[in-house]
């Protein structure tokens, strides 16, 4: 556990899936907690039995009570006890409950400790493939309506790399509006099931996506998407001309995808979808 001896706030992430990616840190600091807030008592009490740490105070702390119960943690903290924030999965504040709280803790310059582990976009990201020096998280997207259509407007000139949650059960419609709202060619992967035995990461275009996924499937959803590129204009024959040096070179489909993408400024999946069309 950190080496706080006073009161403080442990942000503890707790696993997307897999009990075993629990941290041996994490453990220590749940088992040495005075109060764990936390979003559901029943999920984290069955979490804290399985790993065997014997009955602890906890809290309900969630998206409809942040704001409520923020000041008790805080004084809670300040009285010397040592609170843990944890999620039903993840790291608490990314797309949970939590960011209140941190931005009060902060304020008040009061202890705050990090306990690291299961990130859901951070897996998603680093199996995606996709460009990850510049990548931008936004979360889940408005269900409907105006603000659903200016974030995805905005998204569609986004440079970096995409991640958006999603539910499994609005996934049809998600992939329907990106693929409108972007390029129909811009690549895609949607991480279903993180760290679960039944993981999936299905790879394609966000066209090949929505006929993909014409139902719903079951599980955690994650979508992490190719940025846009906004480098000249480049002519189909241009685009066809470097496919087939490539191709004459010896590189295999993914291989000359991925230079001319590179040297052209296109889009995988379009660079892909040429060169299967090649003669």
């Amino acid at each position: 556990m950190s080496e706080v001896a006073e009161g403080a706030l442990f942000i503890v992430s707790t696993p997307i899936g897999n009990l075993s990616d629990v941290s041996k840190r994490a453990i220590e600091t749940l088992e040495t907690a005075d109060l764990i807030a936390c979003e559901d008592t029943r999920r984290t009490g069955q979490l804290l039995q399985l790993l065997g740490i014997q009955k602890k105070k906890l809290i309900r702390f969630d998206a409809h009570t942040e704001f409520k119960k923020k000041s008790k943690i805080v004084s809670q903290i300040k009285e010397g006890h040592k609170v843990a924030l944890v999620t039903d999965a993840g790291t608490p504040g990314i797309s949970d409950p939590g960011e209140q709280l941190i931005r009060e803790v902060v304020d008040q310059d009061l202890n705050l400790s990090v306990i690291p582990g299961a990130s859901a976009p951070l897996a998603a990201l680093v199996a995606s493939g996709l460009p990850m020096k510049r990548w931008v998280m936004e979360g889940f997207l408005p269900r409907k309506g105006k603000e659903r259509q200016e974030i995805l407007k905005r998204l569609a000139s986004e440079e970096r790399t995409i991640i958006i949650f999603e539910s499994a059960k609005r996934l049809p419609e998600t992939l329907v509006d990106l693929c409108q709202s972007f390029e129909e060619e811009r690549e895609i992967v949607v991480a279903r099931e993180l760290t679960k035995i039944h993981e999936e990461l299905w790879r394609g275009s966000l066209k090949l996506a929505t006929e993909h996924y014409t139902s719903s499937p079951k599980g955690e959803i994650v979508l992490v998407i190719e940025g846009s590129s906004h480098k000249a204009s480049v002519s189909h024959e241009q685009i066809i001309k470097a496919l087939r040096k490539a191709k004459d070179s010896g590189l295999s489909a993914r291989d000359a995808s991925n230079q001319v993408s590179r040297d052209l400024g296109i889009s995988r999946g379009k660079a892909y979808g040429l060169y299967t069309d090649l003669d």
